[in-house]
């Protein structure tokens, strides 16, 4: 257990260990309840450990649609679906074969609803992935992952892994990432009272905390609906480079939460926090990035891919603006 400035982080199994009755007011899982062995019987023991009125979020891959028809994925070009279908069907069959629960997104209201929470929802959200953009990059470890089984037991070639990891690092190109299925609910407080208030939908957490940002200052309701609708999400690591200098860019971010450093030639050139954006430079004048970018800590930030920048630029007057002003004011400090 690491303990600092009132932050108890600690190591977990959730398939034996117990956890403390009543003690957390909010507990969100991410891709997690596929890997236990007994999904219900977990849940059961999370939902015990909400206090009265505290939240659960849980989120996991719906695989049903690629599964059932791994032919329909959405890939473009078209010219590179049969090789990209032809190694997602493998990587699904290894995950069958390593015991994958293929199910459990689509359990996880009814999970929910077994422990008796209360203001049970749930989303599906699916979400075009262009080339060269952070989820590509995660696609392209997941290949890389099953690569040595791909290519021994899945009748998958090695050029064939190298053409599609090609395609995921290729800006012009672009495919649907199977859906997520988030769902929450609410433990009741004991006299079974405490609202009937859900939680929100993730288009109004979305734009909570793109409120932050000075981007979005002046923009209407209906307009960061609109955002909330472009943005995608993206967790990384400490250390991890988000943008490399010198090198191509289809990605503008948002930091939510954590920090970063911005430096230029290897030298540091002023730091970023929740509120910052970056980004917009290669995607506005279409070159390579002008500096890199690298996490300081853990971060949570908010992602626009190059038409979703597009339509930030060309349908919010305000952002555009900003943007503008920003990038002036960026270009002075670079000729200093």
């Amino acid at each position: 257990m690491i303990h600092e400035t009132g932050l108890d982080v600690r190591r977990h199994d959730l398939d034996v260990d117990t956890l403390p009755e009543e003690e957390f007011d909010l507990i969100h899982g991410r891709a997690v309840v596929h890997n236990l062995k007994d999904p219900a019987e977990a849940v059961g023991r999370l939902a015990s450990a909400l206090k009265p009125g505290g939240w659960i979020l849980l989120e996991d891959v719906e695989w049903s649609a690629t599964l059932g028809q791994p032919d329909g994925l959405i890939v473009h070009p078209d010219a590179a679906r049969p090789v990209v279908v032809k190694v997602w069907r493998a990587i699904l069959g290894l995950m069958r074969k390593n015991g994958y629960n293929f199910d459990v997104a689509r359990q996880l209201p009814t999970l929910l609803v077994d422990e008796d929470l209360v203001d049970v929802g749930a989303e599906v959200r699916a979400s075009l992935v262009w080339g060269g953009s952070p989820p590509a990059g995660s696609a392209i470890r997941t290949i890389e992952r099953f690569q040595d089984d791909l290519i021994g037991a899945a009748d998958i070639t090695e050029p064939e892994i190298d053409q599609t990891i090609a395609m995921l690092n290729d800006p012009s190109s672009a495919l649907v990432r199977p859906a997520m299925v988030a769902a929450w609910g609410r433990r009741p407080h004991g006299d079974g009272g405490g609202g009937t208030q859900g939680m929100p939908p993730r288009t109004e957490t979305v734009r909570s905390w793109m409120r932050t940002s000075p981007l979005f200052a002046k923009a209407s309701e209906v307009e960061m609906s609109r955002v909330a609708s472009l943005a995608d999400e993206l967790h990384v690591e400490e250390g991890e480079e988000l943008t490399v200098e010198g090198q191509p860019g289809n990605t503008f971010f948002v930091i939510a939460k954590g920090t970063a450093t911005v430096s230029r030639g290897g030298t540091r050139l002023v730091g970023l926090g929740p509120g910052s954006y970056f980004g917009e430079i290669a995607l506005i004048e279409q070159g390579p990035r002008t500096a890199t970018v690298t996490a300081d800590s853990r971060m949570w930030l908010f992602v626009f891919d190059a038409k979703g920048f597009a339509s930030l630029m060309n349908g919010i007057p305000s952002v555009a603006n900003e943007i503008f002003r920003a990038l002036a004011e960026r270009k002075r400090n670079v000729k200093r």
